[in-house]
């Protein structure tokens, strides 16, 4: 079968959702299917080795892109204003550029705007130019996976046109029914109508839990399906043998990946290290937690709830370090998101986390019955909410013994169906059946 898949994600960019459609590339095209991805260009980052591909890839840059970031940095972002132009004039046009930033920035940040998530977006720009360089063949599969929600256009055009013969539309995220950016009140009308066209025009639908699923199936049928993130097991297996942690007898609690800011909150872990160091049972040499990823720097609240020594922000890091810092942490922390309506988001992360074989430690909004019932079944965690004496217990457990913990001795043994349910190559394999 000859498929397509669009999407705006894609290795070597060093981010979980390239991870998604680069597991259908891989294994659609091991499994014989002659496969091409189009994209936006990518930069190879020189700490991450290239992923080995039997596909072809087409990057399509977005028009005037460099345009607007040369505006952005200029009139947006601003500059550092020197101590020799404080009450000039370019001192107070730049403090006006910094404060017209700002807002922008506060605007973005609220209603998710050029995030790829709501409307507008500069991928927008992008979809004539991806579509007219695919146009010229046909193919039996379109697959384009958001957000950006961008990436819908192209295939909806193909599809209409019939140029594609079936058309997966895959949602990472909802767009329309988001869960944490309400959108710009000129551009949800707009956005409706795109929602609807685009799913009632698919082949099929696809998202990542069911949570998820059932909001889209109450409005476009049974098409909709569930295609979990998944973990593939050919990253762990790749990695050094040797402990990237020095044999010191620190417990190290890890967080990988991104965190957004007012949706997921690190505190009540905080708070219960800030009681359990104020009693005297606590101190640096007993337990650490390390954070990286991108807007990953939580040092801030740290310092407020009076942590900081325990807590470090190690930045962004290549893939590799990173799963090495989650095979090799004595607890992964998830941070459940805070909204009682943002049930399901069930990212990549979380499925790395179990294939690691770390216990994890979900904390936050202990109502999203989607993640209990995961680490649940893989006998691979716990969910502690904001309950401090909870999460005090399980800090003082964690510190009682100085050795290494995994999750059940047996629990690959036990649970070979499930960790072959939530493979990369399964859901790769599922996402094609579902076209019968």
């Amino acid at each position: 079968m000859k498929i397509l898949i669009v999407t705006a994600f894609f290795p070597p960019q060093n981010s979980i959702a390239s991870l998604r459609p680069y597991s259908w590339a891989k294994y659609w095209s091991i499994a014989g299917h002659e496969v091409t991805v189009l994209t936006t260009p990518k930069k190879q980052s020189s700490s991450d080795s290239p992923m080995p591909q039997k596909f072809e890839v087409i990057e399509v840059p977005i028009p005037w892109l460099k345009s607007l970031s040369r505006l952005k940095k200029s009139t947006v972002l601003g500059e550092p204003i020197p101590l020799t132009a404080m009450g000039s004039k370019a001192h107070k046009s730049r403090s006006f550029r910094v404060r017209i930033g700002n807002w922008f920035r506060g605007i973005q940040k609220t209603y998710g705007i050029a995030y790829g998530v709501r409307m507008p977006d500069p991928l927008d720009l992008w979809t004539t130019c991806a579509f007219d360089r695919v146009s010229y063949q046909t193919w039996d599969l379109v697959v384009s996976t958001a957000g950006p929600y961008s990436v819908h256009a192209p295939a909806y055009k193909l599809h209409k046109l019939g140029l594609a013969k079936q058309w997966i539309a895959d949602w990472r995220d909802l767009w329309v029914d988001n869960h944490m950016f309400p959108g710009l009140i000129g551009f949800r009308t707009l956005e409706r109508h795109l929602e609807r066209r685009w799913c009632n025009a698919a082949t099929a639908i696809t998202t990542v839990s069911q949570p998820l699923a059932d909001v889209m199936t109450a409005k476009y049928g049974n098409k909709v399906n569930v295609i979990f993130n998944g973990f593939d097991v050919d990253d762990v297996g790749s990695l050094p043998s040797g402990s990237i942690f020095p044999d010191d007898g620190v417990e190290r609690i890890v967080y990988t990946g991104s965190i957004y800011a007012g949706k997921q909150d690190p505190s009540p872990l905080f708070k219960a290290i800030a009681q359990l160091a104020a009693e005297s049972i606590l101190t640096t040499n007993d337990i650490q937690v390390l954070f990286c990823g991108n807007n990953a720097n939580v040092n801030e609240i740290a310092q407020v709830e009076g942590v900081a020594d325990y807590v470090k922000y190690l930045g962004f890091l290549p893939r590799n370090q990173a799963l090495q810092l989650q095979r090799d942490a004595s607890v992964l922390l998830f941070l459940a998101f805070e909204s009682e309506s943002a049930q399901g988001i069930l990212t990549g992360k979380l499925f790395e986390y179990i294939h690691s074989g770390t216990p994890i430690w979900a904390i936050g909004n202990s109502q999203d019955e989607s993640v209990a019932k995961i680490l649940g079944e893989a006998d691979c965690g716990i969910v502690m909410g904001k309950d401090t004496v909870q999460i005090k217990s399980a800090i003082l457990q964690l510190v009682s013994s100085r050795t290494k913990r995994t999750c059940s001795s047996d629990r690959y043994a036990k649970t070979a169906a499930l960790f072959k349910k939530y493979s990369r190559s399964e859901q790769a394999t599922r996402m094609l059946k579902i076209l019968g």
